[in-house]
């Protein structure tokens, strides 16, 4: 061991300054490589360990994660109703969660544009009414076209009801045909937007009966027959089921349709009161991106027909005023293709033009 009068003394001339000087840059120096190295090395590990579960849920079987249904209708009415009846359903089936968005605008376009739109996986689905399909032919720069969609199931026929304030006394269609050519272009009927079901329904029957009313477009059915029932709209057209729960402040006079419903036995239907109205009714079904892969299409299809057919279901359907169905994919794309064109030639009958 050197003593204390043997230990060199610092160098403190300025060479050794800087020679000191330069020992410590280069320690920090290494201390910040190391550090980057580090950092780098934990964000090379996050990245393949997302990579990995990405990876993972992707090759995992068909539903791994939540679905989302997008109702292109407003929070309130029979079909948002019937819509969470079966994602609660569905939830239960495939063991994953299930969520309502509601997106509403262009006649049910703005909500098919959002899933037309959407990754192809099986994970972002529409619930849609005739008034979406009937939005392609009926809007001059449609946000959607009728091929980037992918029928799945049609869920129900949808009839609609047609009914009037209590206060008209109008107790037959007969009586507020009467009314109506009494006091031209003084009654109103209300619908769930313009080129929809109700407004191309009503136009007919304005034409048939030779009668004027005035259209009242409303962005869903909710508000339409609240303004039915506070009496700011003389009449209006929508779900039989929705405007069935007033009796005491709302009539109806008939529904669309080939035969009268269960539920509501006392109700005639148009063509039975000497207007066929081409036979035109409303449906619900189930849409996904065009190019989801068939076997997620099947998976869904049968998924959604087995929840259609479970008896609380029909139950509740019927209470709507819908008349469920089920059907498989196939006859419903031919069955959407078919009234794509049976509705636009009706709105041409009824003179309503593209908008």
């Amino acid at each position: 061991m050197l003593s204390h009068a043997n230990r060199k003394a610092p160098d403190s001339s300025p060479e050794g300054s800087l020679v000191r000087s330069g020992q410590r840059v280069q320690a920090i120096r290494l201390l910040k490589l190391r550090e980057l190295f580090g950092v780098l090395a934990l964000a090379m590990w996050m990245v393949g360990a997302n990579f990995g579960q990405a990876w993972a849920q992707e090759s995992a079987p068909y539903p791994n994660r939540l679905i989302r249904i997008v109702v292109p209708l407003p929070a309130g009415g029979n079909m948002d109703a019937l819509s969470r009846v079966i994602a609660e359903k569905l939830s239960a089936s495939v063991g994953q969660p299930v969520i309502i968005e509601n997106k509403t605008g262009a006649s049910g376009g703005i909500g098919a544009r959002t899933v037309a739109q959407s990754k192809p996986d099986g994970y972002t689905i529409l619930f849609a009414i005739a008034n979406t399909i009937q939005a392609v032919g009926l809007q001059k720069n449609p946000p959607f076209k009728l091929s980037e969609l992918a029928p799945i199931t049609q869920l129900a026929e949808l009839p609609t009801g047609f009914a009037v304030r209590i206060d008209l006394q109008a107790g037959t269609l007969a009586d507020f045909v009467k009314f109506a050519k009494e006091k031209p272009g003084d009654l109103s009927f209300g619908s769930v937007g313009s080129g929809s079901t109700g407004h191309i329904i009503g136009e007919g029957l304005a034409a048939a009966a030779g009668i004027k009313m005035l259209h009242v477009p409303y962005k869903g059915e909710a508000p339409a027959i609240t303004d039915l029932l506070g009496g700011h709209i003389s009449s209006a057209f929508a779900s039989v089921g929705g405007l069935g729960q007033y009796p005491d402040k709302a009539k109806l006079l008939a529904i669309t349709g080939p035969h009268r419903l269960k539920q509501f036995p006392d109700v005639p239907t148009f063509q039975e009161l000497g207007y066929p109205l081409r036979g035109l009714t409303g449906w619900a079904g189930v849409f996904a991106p065009a190019a989801t892969p068939k076997p997620i299409i099947n998976r869904l299809a049968t998924e959604i027909g087995r929840i259609v057919r479970l008896p609380d279901v029909q139950a509740r359907m019927l209470d709507y005023g819908f008349e469920p169905l089920g059907d498989t994919t196939e006859p419903f794309a031919a069955f959407v293709n078919a009234q794509a064109e049976r509705w636009a030639a009706a709105a041409k009958e009824a003179g309503i033009e593209p908008q």
